[in-house]
């Protein structure tokens, strides 16, 4: 697990976190200990801020995305099963 605020001036850090079978994408960057700000939609958790960073902070558009294998799924992260061996990142974007 990547987290990736460096576009925004916030840095950026890594983690390996060790998963139950069936955990999503959204409970692997809660396994970190980092402080996530996220609410539930329709789609599923939207995570708003990491560490304190939030979306809209650096631009109209800025906020977190996030990759599995370097492919950003169409998917709420609490919908994102992953696998053994998965890499996830997790990236502040848009900073204007």
């Amino acid at each position: 697990m990547v987290v990736d605020g460096s576009a925004a001036g916030s840095g950026s850090g890594s983690a390996t976190v060790t998963l139950n079978a069936g955990a999503s994408v959204y409970d692997a960057l809660v396994a970190t200990g980092a402080s996530v700000n996220a609410r539930g939609s329709v789609y599923g958790m939207y995570v708003s801020a990491i560490n304190g960073l939030a979306e809209k902070e650096h631009g109209a558009n800025s906020g977190w995305v996030y990759s599995v294998n370097g492919i950003e799924p169409n998917t709420a992260c609490s919908n994102y099963v992953l696998a053994d061996g998965d890499s996830v990142a997790w990236t502040y974007v848009n900073v204007e």
